[in-house]
């Protein structure tokens, strides 16, 4: 079998226990008999790049200075696997467990339909969905869960597991690493290759676990235990979904005018949120507006899944 039939780009940062735990899952699903594995280590000052060429001198290390972020280091990635001649390229986080035979399931639907395929990662060890496949809905995206045996169609996609064949590249180029250097940069992609008439699609079959990275991007603003300030710092933060350069462009990208207005707005509401934070108890917010609150909701869900997940572990 070709070995270039596909390749794993793998962004990693200063996580080297996770980076050579995700590889040797992948070992022991025999990925490497069919699959070039690309790590990519952004900066990191915790010896992950030496410890992984040492253990799996096979693995591709390609090395940042720390700028490069998840969407231009899965870019760099990318670019030295389409340059070597994979006809699919996968992306994976090294934080983000596939079930046994996931990944040749994945590789099977990419390869029947010529579309860009997602599986679906859920928090272990039966908690909710936490990445996957998005629709369009009102100025910006919801995760979807697909159940059944078939996959099915959706706007855009997470970029934790996810596969694309070489058809995609060749078409629309690479990630936005330049403009978009970490969060939106998996679904600006997907979105890009959606509107150049390639197809999305979940695979249910191909599942995965995995926690959500940064909880924060999914807390409300009025009543988690997010602070003020964090709320205000966000904006100049590159891995926040908040960072203002990168949220503006993305959401003009895709949505145009209404885009731009709902970005003015999400700024504009710091302001009373502020307010309201720093004169009212939150206790009294959490009664008045907790079961309203869709974020909230989101988020005590999610934190009594990871709970959940670190009792059973």
């Amino acid at each position: 079998m070709n070995p270039l039939r596909a390749a794993f780009i793998i962004p990693v940062h200063n996580r080297r226990e996770t980076t050579l735990a995700c590889l040797r899952l992948l070992a022991a699903d025999g990925v490497p008999a069919w699959a070039e594995i690309y790590v990519v280590d952004d900066g990191s000052s915790d010896g992950t790049g030496a410890a992984v060429q040492a253990a799996f001198p096979a693995v591709h290390v390609l090395t940042g200075t720390g700028q490069w972020w998840w969407t231009g280091a899965t870019e760099q990635g990318m670019r030295a696997a389409y340059a070597d001649g994979a006809e699919f390229i996968f992306w994976l986080n090294d934080d983000t467990t596939p079930r046994p035979g996931a990944c040749a399931r994945l590789l099977a639907t990419a390869e029947a339909t010529g579309a860009v395929v997602t599986g679906q990662c859920f928090v272990p060890p039966d908690g909710p969905l936490v990445y996957g496949g998005l629709r369009r809905h009102g100025v910006g995206l919801r995760m979807i869960e697909i159940a059944g045996d078939e996959p099915a169609e959706v706007d855009a996609a997470c970029g934790n597991f996810v596969c694309l064949p070489r058809a995609v590249v060749s078409g629309i180029g690479f990630p936005d690493g330049r403009h978009l250097p970490h969060a939106h940069g998996d679904t600006d992609y997907t979105l890009r290759a959606r509107a150049a008439g390639h197809r999305v699609l979940v695979e249910p079959r191909a599942g995965a676990e995995a926690r959500p990275n940064a909880l924060r991007n999914y807390a409300s603003w009025l009543l988690s235990e997010i602070t003020v300030g964090q709320i205000w710092r966000s904006l100049g933060q590159q891995r926040s979904y908040a960072y203002a350069p990168a949220h503006a462009r993305w959401l003009m990208r895709h949505f145009g005018l209404r885009g731009a207005g709902y970005w003015l707005w999400t700024v504009a509401k710091r302001v009373p949120i502020s307010l309201a934070r720093l004169t009212v108890p939150q206790s009294w917010l959490r009664r008045a507006w907790g079961a309203r609150s869709r974020a909230w909701q989101e988020e005590q869900r999610l934190l009594a899944a990871l709970k959940k997940s670190r009792a059973s572990s």
